[in-house]
């Protein structure tokens, strides 16, 4: 088995996806062996037959609350492998990973310095560009989903200068693809006409088991399959509703300290990288 590393982003909030994540992740991925780093906060976990390494990131400050960003920050610091697979803990595993899959790919990053990431799944972009590399299509330098948190090959090193300590993870897709189309980097995306959700999915996965701290319905039948039991009354189901434009100006406002603050460090990267 090629060697790199799983990195599992969560926090301490989410401790009840663990159990699930990691009963179907045993057994939906028999063939990996390595080590899962776990994104936790102060908290620990282990699950028989997995290498699962909890990061407790916070555990010298468990009083001061740190934001996602320096989270992912401070893990990618930890791990100790040069490649990682990038997940979160609500990516529930519902059918046999395609290990071969995403051991070529791992092998193509070894063999080709210029990848510097491969999005595994067709949600992280909307481009058909054919690349040099078969099955693979080339990321724009300008696009939206450049950065994206969905399941993704990444070398560490690149992911590493993406993060901004004081940013939420949508601002860390939002910005750092912007930031993206600053940065040297090549971004590659699995074949579109090849990898279709429902179809052909090389890490098949419930593409976030939890929406706005609360329950995607569709993971009960998958639980309830695999005898794992959840009490769903804590967080309840996600209803999708419309935002009056009360909340839309409210919600905008809380985060315009980091959007200005994110604006002007991309000013700033503009103007080093010319």
């Amino acid at each position: 088995m090629l060697k790199f590393s799983i990195l599992i982003n969560t926090t301490d909030s989410f401790e009840d996806c663990w159990f699930p994540f990691f009963t179907l992740f045993k057994k939906y991925w028999p063939e990996y062996t390595g080590k899962i780093y776990l994104n936790t906060e102060t908290k620990s976990y282990s699950h028989e037959g997995l290498n699962i390494i909890s990061i407790k990131n916070n555990k010298n400050t468990p009083n001061k609350r740190i934001t996602w960003s320096e989270c992912l920050i401070r893990a990618l610091n930890v791990i100790d492998d040069d490649i990682i697979l990038y997940m979160q803990e609500d990516y529930f595993l519902k059918d046999f990973v395609k290990n071969d899959l995403v051991e070529k790919f791992i092998q193509l990053m070894r063999d080709n310095t210029k990848i510097d990431c491969i999005h595994l799944t067709d949600a992280a972009s909307h481009v058909e560009i054919i690349s040099e590399f078969e099955l693979l299509f080339t990321m724009p330098k300008i696009h939206e989903n450049r950065i994206c948190c969905q399941a993704a090959l990444w070398k560490k090193d690149t992911l590493k200068l993406y993060p901004r300590n004081y940013e939420t993870a949508w601002n860390f897709e939002w910005w750092g693809s912007k930031r993206a189309a600053i940065l040297n980097h090549n971004f590659y995306v699995v074949d579109r006409n090849w990898v279709k959700l429902n179809s052909f999915v090389i890490i098949p996965y419930i593409f976030t088991a939890v929406i706005g701290g609360r329950w995607l319905k569709e993971v009960v039948p998958l639980c309830e399959n695999h005898n794992i039991n959840i009490d769903y009354s804590k967080r309840g189901f996600f209803e999708r509703k419309t935002l009056n434009l009360n909340m839309r100006i409210r919600a905008k406002w809380q985060r315009l300290p980091t959007e200005i603050r994110s604006y002007f460090g991309l000013i700033q990267l503009k103007l080093k990288s010319k």
